[in-house]
């Protein structure tokens, strides 16, 4: 349920006019693409099997055999349960388009090479960036937020996003 509200208010905003953005493949960089070292977990890779972006997941996470993926193959969601906290990778090349693409605002959101960018916003921490022409984003919401520094300080969610490797995912 926690998934698709955050999916509701980031599109709240948006008009009906959908569509799918490209992915730039030329822009992956061979050293995140390496090859693993052993096997991902099953889970993981038949989760994302038929998922056509680049799939982002922390190489602290990768082997942990205990996540939730959900995916198309436009979308991916891999979720995991650690010590009181739930940690999300996301991928959506899915869009609404709610302003023209000549005006400044659309420039600046489709812009590729946008930083990422760390919000606290009720608790939960997130990380939102911008790859190959896809929104990523990386979250952790906290079941104790005031106390546990994970839901307080960016430190924990820019580990993790440092972290960051391809696990699957195709054109």
């Amino acid at each position: 349920m926690r998934y698709l509200f955050l999916l509701f208010i980031s599109f709240s905003f948006l008009s009906a006019n959908s569509g799918v953005l490209d992915v730039d493949w030329s822009s992956i960089s061979k050293g995140i693409q390496q090859k693993p070292m052993a096997p991902f977990p099953k889970v993981l890779t038949k989760g994302v099997a038929d998922v056509r972006l680049p799939v982002y997941l922390s190489k602290s996470l990768a082997y942990n055999k205990n996540m939730v993926v959900v995916a198309d193959k436009n979308f991916y969601t891999i979720s995991f349960e650690l010590n009181g906290t739930t940690v999300t990778f996301e991928g959506d090349r899915t869009f609404q388009e709610s302003v023209a693409p000549t005006n400044p605002e659309f420039q600046k959101i489709a812009k590729k090479s946008a930083p990422v960018e760390y919000n606290l916003a009720e608790g939960i921490m997130s990380a939102e960036f911008n790859r190959h022409g896809v929104n990523y984003s990386i979250s952790i919401e906290c079941e104790e937020p005031k106390r546990d520094k994970r839901c307080k300080e960016a430190t924990f969610i820019q580990k993790l996003y440092r972290g960051l490797i391809i696990v699957g995912g195709r054109p």
